[in-house]
């Protein structure tokens, strides 16, 4: 009878162990998409919640990349405050081994900004990481990624901003203030014909240009 108990104990205590190893398993990071997603073993693709890195082809992006490689591949992750978004995609705050909150690691690296949406245990710390790196000018908000004055002949500034697309030429008003952030898909032009060509649409405050039409009157 006893020996029969231990018997149902020991397989109780392997599949116990086998259960467990199998759950660590699906959290193992097995590839990084881009600076803010992860891909896991259990096929879960999961964007880290509360920070926005710039999108592959922009400035430091792979950087970002590498970066978020290097903090996570081949390790396992836990995942806290789970959400889906509009969108069905899993976002989450991401915690590696001994107890590194990734999100708050790639934004102290200058890699990603804030979104401000995280939650309120870790929005305190997320936006005094982010805040830390811009003070530095560190990463994305270094002279790499984001200028107010030309580095070559192309001077017309173009501007991402809720959506819309925007050009700034130095006759505009406040030219001189206006930041082109690379790293979130603003983009220096050659000409009004680029900018126009790109999408982009003349600012409102520009001074009417040559070859400009006249502006209408009204006759009364």
């Amino acid at each position: 009878m006893q020996k029969g108990l231990l018997v149902v104990m020991i397989i109780s205590v392997m599949l116990n162990f086998f259960f467990i190893r199998q759950e660590y398993q699906r959290t193992r990071v097995v590839a990084v998409p881009d600076g803010d997603s992860i891909q896991l073993a259990d096929g879960r693709r999961v964007r880290l919640l509360g920070i926005d890195a710039p999108e592959l082809g922009r400035c430091l992006a792979d950087e970002a990349k590498e970066k978020l490689r290097s903090l996570v591949l081949s390790k396992h992750v836990r995942l806290k405050d789970t959400v889906t978004d509009d969108y069905g995609r899993v976002l989450a705050i991401v915690i590696v081994w001994p107890n590194v909150v990734v999100n708050r690691a790639m934004l102290s690296a200058g890699l990603a900004r804030d979104t401000f949406s995280a939650p309120k245990d870790y929005a305190p710390t997320l936006k005094a990481a982010y805040d830390e790196a811009k003070s530095a000018n560190r990463g994305i908000f270094s002279s790499e990624c984001r200028n107010t004055t030309p580095l070559g002949e192309c001077t017309v500034k173009g501007n991402v901003r809720d959506g819309k697309k925007i050009y700034h030429l130095s006759t505009c008003d406040n030219y001189t203030q206006v930041i082109v952030d690379e790293a979130f898909g603003d983009r220096w032009f050659c000409s009004e014909v680029d900018a126009q060509a790109a999408g982009f649409t003349r600012a409102a405050g520009c001074s009417r240009l040559i070859g400009d039409p006249p502006k209408r009157r009204d006759t009364y």
